[in-house]
């Protein structure tokens, strides 16, 4: 997100009744900004007289109007006088150089390196490598820790999740040369090629979707900015509305762990305290009594999220950038080595988005396009969202206002959708927050309202997020380091909604209902708490009863092979053992259960497996498998046989389609479940050609099924796919 005198986000307050997420913002609010009688914002007089000598950060709220020392002060002006003083102290540095080592203590340094820190608790995190000639966390080697190995005390492993704000995936290549600790971190814990946000790709949406696995269109955080129609008023980074309970739905990790008994530290720090900072304060925390203990932390960095905007995602110069942050998370991973804690606490490193090029070149103005632009709000970005100026005006047609900017231009980079219409997998229709009105961007494109009316003389982007989440630069990263991760791990890639169902696991809480699916991430657990259970199958699959029935045309099919009558019907006589060795490949992930009463049979071939249905006389679900292969070449159809269906010896008439029955019906025809054009041998394309292996289909949507089929053999040819998918078509 763009951060000029703006940032971040959620934080948890402790206090004996009441926990409370909140999001911070720098500047003062604006002139007129008036809170409904619903918002939580506090605004009685509070005085600055007291003082943060030994308060700095501490978990606790104080009320009205004794001044504060929380992380939150600065969001309300309610810190005490001297709370930069004391809180925010830089002088020294972060970090114990060997020219510190044993220097007389200085209550203004940010941390020390002298000879009594360690028994008081606030030494710099690399004073032992440093001062004690002990081994730095990122200079050994990675260890397989067998079991949590926590000090006296700790009744569970600690949880620390680090964000990095605008984290594209592609960055981790850059490895140990440029971010040696998060190579470390991934190399010796678990990591996935990459994590997919939710969309839009931004910054709010995405951080509480995180904490809430829940998409926005769920807990309501549609956008950086957004109008409630019902609320009437606007969400955005730069007014104390965000501040307001009403916009949050749904139930963050944090609420989850209080209601539950458990403790959480504060969660995403504003900027004016630095990273630094938040580091050691996290792990002056670790440091706390046993029964005064946080067990799950989060910090938030800007970084590098404010440097891609600027130079863009691949400019050289955000090397140095990604330099700093690394060595903060190297601060920290050196602490938890200080302090015995590295075999003790499960750290999760996550970034919200990616980031993409952007330049003020590339945007487009609806001011070229027949719309009334006087007439409608957009948001606009690197996704666009119209609503009507006027909520009341009866003029205002969402329909007519997408027709106007359906393909206008010849080079028009956008596509209007209205939210209902937009790719169901975006999960982005569902909210009275979401506008009618919705312009999915093309990568490096943004839309804006209107032609300035002075040309740029130089552009302040490079780089922007925000758009369609299934876009490769959209990508953020995944690691999970600790002793309840498995130890040199690669998991698939995963969406953002799953972490939270993760994090009540690593916790031991019970997750709130949310969109993630609990379990899809056990792999990457050593000890799953949680186990799927799957419902009993209503009907097992019956044996075949029609083996014995004899090879007929009756059913008006027609191919070159149908006097081959012994040669096929040798083709499906079963093995000796009377089993076919499928589950390794046709069935990756089991036979498919059926939830209701039929009749229905296993029809098994080369190259795929089907359930069929004598009372359908059709499958009711195929299942293959897709396999990357450098030279994927179907087997080519013989001209005369291009059409041809074959008559399924295995099955009676009596429990078949009837290819004649498709001919004397215009309106309807046949497609295959799995097709031809996936065949790699010639008794695979005679499978492939069975009538028992077709369904009807309309014609329009044929179609559209002949393109998709078509569409996927030409990606696997050209090896886009990572690993084998399992491909499953039901009825």
């Amino acid at each position: 997100m763009l951060l000029g005198n703006l940032v971040v986000l959620l934080v948890c307050l402790w206090s004996p009744d009441v926990s409370r997420a909140y999001v911070f913002q720098a500047s003062r609010p604006e002139e007129g900004d008036n809170a409904s009688p619903h918002t939580k914002v506090i605004s009685e007089w509070v005085s600055t007289s007291g003082s943060c000598k030994g308060r700095c950060f501490e978990l606790k709220v104080t009320d009205p109007p004794g001044c504060r020392c929380d992380n939150l002060c600065k969001t309300y002006y309610s810190c005490c006088s001297d709370f930069d003083e004391h809180c925010l102290k830089t002088e020294g540095g972060f970090e114990c150089r060997p020219d510190r080592c044993g220097e007389e203590r200085n209550e203004n340094h940010a941390c020390h390196c002298s000879e009594d820190c360690l028994e008081r608790g606030d030494c710099c995190s690399n004073y032992k490598s440093v001062c004690k000639g002990e081994t730095s966390w990122v200079d050994g080697d990675c260890e397989e820790i067998k079991s949590a190995e926590c000090p006296a005390g700790f009744i569970r492993p600690p949880l620390i999740m680090l964000s990095l704000d605008g984290f594209r995936a592609s960055y981790l290549k850059k490895g140990k040369s440029v971010i040696p600790n998060i190579h470390k971190l991934r190399t010796c814990g678990t990591s996935s090629p990459y994590m997919r946000p939710v969309y839009p790709s931004k910054t709010f949406p995405n951080l509480y979707t995180l904490a809430t696995g829940l998409y926005p269109e769920s807990h309501g955080i549609v956008g950086n900015t957004m109008h409630d129609p019902v609320f009437n008023a606007t969400f955005s980074l730069r007014t104390r509305e965000k501040l307001n309970h009403r916009w949050w739905g749904g139930q963050p990790i944090w609420i989850t762990a209080e209601k539950q008994g458990v403790k959480a530290g504060t969660f995403f720090w504003p900027w004016v305290i630095p990273f630094e900072r938040r580091v050691l304060t996290i792990l002056s925390w670790l440091h706390l009594p046993d029964d005064e203990r946080p067990y799950v932390y989060a910090i938030h960095s800007e970084q590098p999220d404010t440097f891609g905007h600027r130079l863009g995602p691949l400019s050289s110069e955000l090397d140095n950038p990604l330099r700093e942050i690394d060595n903060i998370i190297g601060q920290m991973m050196n602490g938890l080595k200080q302090m015995n804690l590295h075999r003790c606490v499960n750290v999760i490193i996550v970034g919200d988005h990616g980031m993409e090029e952007a330049h003020c070149d590339r945007i487009e103005f609806l001011n070229s396009y027949p719309l009334k632009i006087e007439e409608i709000t957009l948001i606009p970005g690197s996704l666009g969202r119209i609503r009507p100026r006027d909520p009341k005006s009866s003029s205002y047609d969402p329909k007519v206002v997408v027709a106007n900017l359906t393909c206008k231009m010849p080079t028009q980079h956008f596509k209007p959708y209205l939210k209902q219409h937009l790719p169901k997998r975006l999960h982005y229709a569902n909210n009275r927050r979401i506008e009618d009105v919705h312009l999915l961007m093309e990568r490096k494109w943004q839309i804006a309202r209107k032609t300035p009316e002075k040309p740029r003389t130089r552009c302040g982007f490079f780089g922007d997020h925000g758009f369609d989440n299934k876009i490769t630069s959209m990508r953020t990263i995944f690691i999970g380091h600790g002793p309840s991760f498995k130890f040199q791990k690669s998991v698939p890639e995963f969406e953002n909604i799953e972490l939270y169902n993760v994090m009540c696991d690593l916790l031991g809480l019970k997750p709130a209902p949310n969109n993630g699916t609990h379990g899809s991430l056990n792999d990457m657990l050593k000890e799953p708490v949680f186990h799927p259970t799957r419902p009993e199958e209503v009907t097992p699959p019956s044996p075949a009863s029609d083996s014995d029935n004899k090879v007929t045309n009756d059913l008006g099919c027609s191919c070159d092979d149908e006097n081959r009558v012994e040669e096929i019907i040798e083709a499906f006589s079963p093995a000796a053992d009377g089993n076919y060795n499928y589950n390794t490949t046709h069935l990756p992930f089991g036979r498919p259960a059926v939830m209701f009463n039929t009749v229905y049979s296993l029809l098994h071939h080369v190259e795929f497996i089907s359930g069929y249905s004598r009372e359908l006389a059709m499958p009711l679900w195929t299942s293959y498998t897709l396999s990357r292969q450098d030279d994927m070449t179907a087997v080519p159809e013989a001209s005369p046989t291009v059409k041809c269906v074959q008559v399924d010896p295995r099955v009676s008439p009596d429990h078949s389609q009837s290819c004649s029955g498709y001919s004397q019906n215009s309106q309807l025809t046949h497609g295959f479940l799995f097709p031809p054009v996936f065949s790699t041998s010639a008794a695979s394309r005679y499978d492939a050609s069975l009538i028992t292996n077709t369904v009807p289909m309309y014609p329009a949507f044929k179609r559209i099924w002949t393109h998709l089929q078509e569409t996927a053999a030409e990606a696997v040819r050209r090896g886009k796919q990572q690993h084998q998918r399992p491909r499953r078509t039901c009825l």
